[in-house]
């Protein structure tokens, strides 16, 4: 794998942090102060390693992460999430109005809208897996082999299926984080 994505791994930061741990307390059974000292620096630096795993920039329906991988959410997360703001807006209308039909419309439209984006973000999640396992899995045989040129071609897919993968978590976090706000009857 290249440095680049060994500095942003979430398995090669929970390896780091093992070592880091199993260094710092090796240090601290023998005395040696500075194999506690280069453990607890092995720890910190797996955590920071860890959040540059885990971090990416969405804007609209396009993610990118810091390895290079990007992606363009499913056109049923979209449609879905437009199907719920249309659909939020006639129950709003149809409130203020008193007209129950347009609430009901605006009610079946949303639940279209939630379903219809659900299903996408499976596809998207299956499909961010799938690229991510397949280019670790090729990058391995590609590093075992020597061919450099496919292990960037490897990397590219894992760092796409990343991008896709964490597109879904930071759509999720952010439904979660609005339900937190409503409040639990909402």
């Amino acid at each position: 794998m290249s440095k680049n994505s060994d500095n942003s791994s979430t398995v090669g930061a929970m390896l780091q942090n093992v070592a880091g741990a199993v260094q710092s307390g090796l240090g601290q059974l023998t005395g040696s102060g500075k194999d506690v000292k280069e453990g607890e620096t092995r720890k910190v630096a797996a955590q920071e390693q860890n959040e540059t795993s885990h971090t990416a920039a969405k804007l609209g329906p396009i993610t990118a992460t810091g390895e290079g991988g990007g992606h363009v959410d499913n056109k049923d997360r979209q449609q879905g999430a437009f199907d719920q703001t249309i659909g939020s807006g006639k129950q709003f209308v149809g409130g203020v109005i008193g007209s129950e039909s347009l609430k009901a419309q605006g009610r079946e439209q949303y639940d279209r809208g939630v379903q219809r984006e659900t299903a996408g973000q499976a596809s998207d999640l299956v499909e961010g897996i799938s690229k991510r396992v397949g280019g670790t899995l090729g990058n391995i045989g590609a590093a075992v082999t020597g061919d450099t040129e496919a292990q960037r071609t490897y990397q590219q897919q894992h760092a796409e299926g990343k991008a896709a993968q964490r597109s879904v978590e930071h759509d999720l976090q952010k439904k979660a984080e609005a339900q937190e706000r409503r409040g639990p009857n909402n």
